[in-house]
C-alpha cells in the first residue's frame, strides 16, 4: 500500500509541474512582444582591450524613456525616479556625448536607436576613428602618419564610439511598426506630469539581450577557447577575417612549361600591375553594414575593369607583363587581407604553397609588384571637380602611371589631380605594400584631398541613399549618373593598364559596358539575388542588401563568394566540360579554377558552361593567429577578435509598478513559508497521513494534501 501511495505522488506532481511549465510558457509569451527588425551592438577585442557592448545574461531590462531634445536628456540624467531605464534616440541625437552621459548617470540600462528610413538623415554618423588604423601600415615605418591636429585628420567627423567599450547594450531597431508600437507603449504609459508618478504605475519597458562571452582582450580570449572540460571545449571568441579574391589578367605559366615569357615573368622586377580594392566596411550593428562609397564603387570598378581588359588583351600575343587583381578583406580593422598577402608574399607561398609535385606557377614577391592603383572612396565628383591621386614617393614609375591616367582621364571627362607626395596617406591597403617595400610606385585615387567628404564613413548610412544610385534596369543610363562615372573610370583606368601590359596604347575600340556597372551596382546596394549574381552559380535566397563586415574567419561570408564567381563569371574562358568534370584538380593543377554557370549574365535563356578562370581565394586571417607565439601587444599584425553570444534580442514588455512589485515580493514569501510549512506537516505526520491501515478519508487525505502543495508551487 505505501508503494502505491509513493506512485501516486509521483505521478501528481509531475501532472502539476507538467501544466505549471506549459503555462508559465504561455504567460511569457503574452507577457513578452518581440522586437523585429532590430540589430545589435557587439563586442570586438584586439591584443590590448575590448570594444563594443554587452548585456548581462539575462539581459538588461529598462524603463522606455525616448529622447527627442536635451530636455528629455536632462529630465532621465537629472529628476527620472523610476530607474533603470532603456534611452530611445533617433540618429540625429545619438552621440558620444549623449553614451557618456548616459552611462556616468547609471540610471540607463541600455540605449535603442530607432529610423524607420524617412527620419532626416544628420548632417554626419561616423562613429569610427578620426585616423582609422592609425597604429598599422605605414605607421609601423614612419610613425604616426595622420596627425593628431583636427585639420590633418581624415576623418574629422569620427567619434570613436565604435573604438570604446559600453556597459550597456545598444540596439538599432529599423521596422517602421515596432518603432509606433514603442512609441504608442510609451505615451500610454510612461508619460507622467511629475517624475514620481512613474513609482505607481505600470510601465512600458524593455528587455535588450546582447550577452557576450568575451572579455578582456584577444590575447586572453584565445587562451580561454583552449579549456577544455569534460563534456566540450567552449568557445569564446575568434579571430576576425574571412578570403582574399585574386586574379590574373593572363594565366601565370608553371614551372614545368619553361617558356620564355615563364623566365621573364619569373626574373622580371616590376613586371606585375596591381589594381586592388576592399570588400569589407564597419558599423555598430550585427548584420547592418553598407558600404556604399565605403566598398561598392571600388569593387564594381575593379571587376568592371578586369571584364574590359580581358575583352581589350588578345589571347594569341605574348606579353611580358601581367595584372594581378585583388580585393581584400578585413581592412577596416588594421588591413588583415593585405596584411597576410604581404606575409605570405614574404614567405614565398602566394599565391600558393610551392610544391614541386603539382603543376602551379611560380609564387609572386613583393619584388614583382610594379604599377599599384588602389581604388577608395570613390563617387562622382561635382561638375570640374577631380580625383585625388594619392603617393608617398615621386618616381619615374609613378610620374608615368599618372601621366597615362591623366592622358587617357581627358578623353573621359575625368580629371586626375596630382597630390604632392607624403607619408600621411589616407587609410588604405597600399600602405601595408609600402610599409615593407616603400619603393613600389603606387598610387591611391580617392573622392577626397585631405579628408573623407564621406560623412557617413563605416556607419548604417553609408547606403544606397549616400550615393544617390538608381537601377536602370536595362534603359539609358544618365550622363550625370554614378553608373557613367564609374563607367567612364573603367574605360580609363582599363587603357592605363593595357599599357603597362603591352608597352603601347591600345588600338581597338572595346569599352566599358555601361549596363554592366548599373547591374553590378544594384547587385552590390540592392538585391543580393540580382541575375547576374545568379547567373555566376550563386544561389541566393535573401533578396536584401549585402552586409559588408568581414566576420569571423571560419564562417564563409558572402561577398567575397560573390565578387570571386562575378570575376569568374566575366572574365571565364568556356570548355568542353560538363557539369560532373567541371571542376580543378588540385593534385595536378593549381593555375585555374572552374565554375559551372551562365554563358551569358544577361541572358536568362544563357546555357549552362564550364567556364575556365584564372580567379582564385587566398587566407585573409591576421599573420598574428599563424605565427606561434606571436606577441598580441606588439602591434605588428592585426589581432582583433569577435566575441561569441548566445542570441540578441530585443522584448517589449509593461513593466509592473513598484509598489505591485513589492506586493508580489511579499506575497512570494509568504507563499514559500507556507509551502514550507505546508511540507513540515506533512512529514511530522507522515505515519498518521500514509499508514498501511489508515480508512478511506485517511487514503485521500495524502493525495488532497498533495494537491494542495502543487498548487502552492505553481
Amino acid at each position: 500500500m505505501y508503494s502505491q501511495y509513493i506512485s501516486v505522488l509521483i505521478f501528481i506532481f509531475s501532472s502539476l509541474l507538467s501544466n505549471c511549465n506549459v503555462n508559465s510558457q504561455r504567460l511569457k509569451e503574452s507577457m513578452y512582444e518581440n522586437i523585429d527588425g532590430s540589430y545589435a551592438c557587439f563586442r570586438r577585442l584586439n591584443g590590448t582591450h575590448q570594444f563594443g557592448c554587452t548585456s548581462a545574461r539575462s539581459g538588461n531590462v529598462g524603463v522606455v524613456h525616448i529622447i527627442e531634445n536635451q530636455s528629455d536628456v536632462d529630465w532621465l540624467v537629472k529628476d527620472a525616479l523610476a530607474p533603470p531605464y532603456v534611452a530611445v534616440v533617433q540618429p540625429a541625437m545619438f552621440s558620444k556625448s549623449l553614451l557618456l552621459s548616459l552611462q556616468t548617470s547609471e540610471k540607463v540600462n541600455g540605449v535603442a536607436v530607432i529610423n524607420n528610413g524617412f527620419v532626416e538623415r544628420p548632417e554626419s554618423f561616423t562613429h569610427e576613428d578620426s585616423c582609422p588604423n592609425r597604429y598599422s601600415g605605414l605607421s609601423l615605418r614612419l610613425g604616426q602618419t595622420c596627425g593628431i591636429q583636427e585639420q590633418s585628420v581624415w576623418n574629422p567627423s569620427g567619434t570613436s564610439i565604435l573604438l570604446m567599450d559600453w556597459k550597456f547594450p545598444i540596439f538599432y531597431v529599423t521596422d517602421q511598426s515596432q518603432i509606433d508600437h514603442l512609441y504608442n507603449c510609451y505615451r500610454k504609459h510612461n508619460v507622467v506630469t511629475h517624475p514620481a508618478d512613474q513609482l505607481d504605475r505600470a510601465l512600458c519597458a524593455l528587455e535588450l539581450r546582447s550577452h557576450m562571452f568575451a572579455s578582456g582582450n584577444s590575447k586572453k580570449c584565445i587562451q580561454r577557447n583552449s579549456y577544455k572540460t569534460l563534456f566540450s571545449q567552449m568557445s569564446f571568441c575568434d579571430p576576425l577575417g574571412g578570403r582574399n579574391v585574386w586574379q590574373t589578367l593572363l594565366p601565370r605559366s608553371t614551372k614545368k612549361e619553361f617558356s620564355l615569357r615563364t623566365e621573364k615573368q619569373m626574373d622580371s622586377n616590376g613586371s606585375i600591375a596591381v589594381l586592388a580594392a576592399r570588400m569589407d566596411s564597419n558599423s555598430m550593428f550585427d548584420g547592418l553594414v553598407p558600404a556604399s562609397v565605403g566598398a561598392v564603387t571600388s569593387i564594381v570598378t575593379l571587376i568592371a575593369t578586369a571584364e574590359l581588359l580581358q575583352k581589350m588583351i588578345s589571347q594569341s600575343d605574348s606579353y611580358e607583363n601581367n595584372v594581378l587583381f585583388l580585393l581584400l578583406s578585413g581592412e577596416s580593422y588594421d588591413y588583415i587581407g593585405s596584411s597576410r598577402i604581404v606575409y605570405d608574399m614574404k614567405q614565398g607561398i602566394f599565391p600558393v604553397i610551392p610544391d614541386p609535385s603539382v603543376a602551379q606557377p611560380p609564387p609572386i614577391g613583393l619584388h614583382h609588384i610594379g604599377p599599384f592603383i588602389e581604388l577608395s572612396q570613390l563617387s562622382r565628383p561635382k561638375p570640374g571637380e577631380s580625383l585625388h591621386v594619392h603617393r608617398l614617393n615621386a618616381s619615374t614609375e609613378t610620374n608615368k602611371l599618372i601621366s597615362n591616367l591623366q592622358r587617357y582621364g581627358k578623353h573621359w571627362d575625368i580629371l586626375f589631380k596630382d597630390l604632392p607626395p607624403s607619408k600621411n596617406l589616407p587609410p588604405a591597403s597600399l600602405q601595408t605594400f609600402l610599409a615593407e617595400k616603400p619603393d613600389i610606385p603606387g598610387i591611391i585615387l580617392t573622392e577626397h584631398p585631405m579628408q573623407y567628404t564621406n560623412r557617413y564613413y563605416h556607419s548604417v548610412f553609408d547606403d544606397i541613399n549616400n550615393l544617390n544610385f538608381k537601377y536602370a534596369n536595362g534603359s539609358q543610363v544618365p550622363d550625370d549618373s554614378i553608373q557613367s562615372f564609374l563607367t567612364n573610370l573603367t574605360n580609363t583606368l582599363a587603357n592605363s593598364l593595357f599599357e603597362h601590359v603591352s608597352g603601347k596604347p591600345y588600338p581597338g575600340a572595346a569599352l566599358a559596358d555601361p549596363a554592366l556597372v548599373d547591374e553590378l551596382l544594384y547587385c552590390y546596394l540592392e538585391q543580393s539575388n540580382c541575375s547576374l549574381f545568379q547567373s555566376a552559380g550563386n544561389s541566393i535566397s535573401p533578396a536584401k542588401p549585402l552586409s559588408y563586415y568581414v566576420g569571423v574567419s571560419h564562417v564563409p561570408t558572402p561577398v567575397p563568394v560573390l565578387s570571386g564567381s562575378a570575376l569568374a563569371l566575366l572574365t571565364g574562358s568556356p570548355t568542353s566540360y560538363n557539369e560532373t568534370y567541371c571542376h580543378n584538380n588540385v593534385s595536378t593543377d593549381q593555375v585555374y579554377q572552374y565554375i559551372w554557370a551562365s554563358s551569358k549574365w544577361n541572358d536568362s535563356a544563357s546555357p549552362k558552361v564550364c567556364l575556365q578562370t584564372t580567379m582564385n581565394f587566398s587566407a585573409a586571417v591576421s599573420p598574428a593567429f599563424v605565427i606561434e607565439g606571436y606577441d598580441m601587444t606588439s602591434g605588428q599584425y592585426s589581432t582583433w577578435t569577435e566575441s561569441v553570444w548566445p542570441e540578441l534580442t530585443a522584448k517589449l514588455f509593461i513593466k509592473p509598478s513598484f509598489r505591485q512589485e513589492v506586493m508580489t515580493l511579499s506575497l512570494g514569501i509568504t507563499v514559500l513559508v507556507l509551502s514550507f510549512a505546508g511540507v513540515l506537516f506533512i512529514k511530522v505526520r507522515k505515519e498518521i497521513l500514509f499508514s498501511p491501515g489508515a480508512s478511506t478519508e485517511d487514503e485521500r487525505a495524502p493525495l488532497i494534501a498533495t494537491q494542495a502543495v502543487g498548487q502552492v508551487l505553481c
